[in-house]
């Protein structure tokens, strides 16, 4: 699974960068990925740069858990990541603010 995740989010990263410009370079975030149903998995953006990795990081700036058909249907766009929310699909702890700026990257990466 993580490799699949790796591939569509670089794909929408790269997309992103374009349309986002500078905006994406003064993030320092992390977001932490809790799949009941897979593997956890986290996104972390530093310079300029967007990293995955398998597991659990140790200070994330909000944890985003789903199953993975959610995870899914918003890396595919056939569910807005909002809407996951607004549902109870996805639960989110730490700084849910922070969250709009992955929606944003990707709505732009699309």
């Amino acid at each position: 699974m993580i490799d699949e995740v790796k591939q569509i989010f670089t794909q929408i990263y790269e997309k992103a960068k374009e349309k986002m410009g500078d905006e994406i370079k003064t993030w320092n975030k992390v977001f932490q990925f809790n799949i009941p149903d897979g593997e956890p998995f986290y996104i972390e953006f530093s310079g300029g740069e967007m990293k995955i990795e398998a597991g659990t990081h140790s200070s994330p700036t909000a944890t985003l858990i789903m199953e993975k058909s959610v995870l899914e249907q918003i890396l595919k766009g056939e569910l807005d990541a909002m809407a996951a929310f607004i549902r109870g699909k996805m639960k989110i702890t730490g700084n849910v603010i922070e969250t709009t700026h992955l929606r944003r990257l990707l709505e732009a990466g699309r």
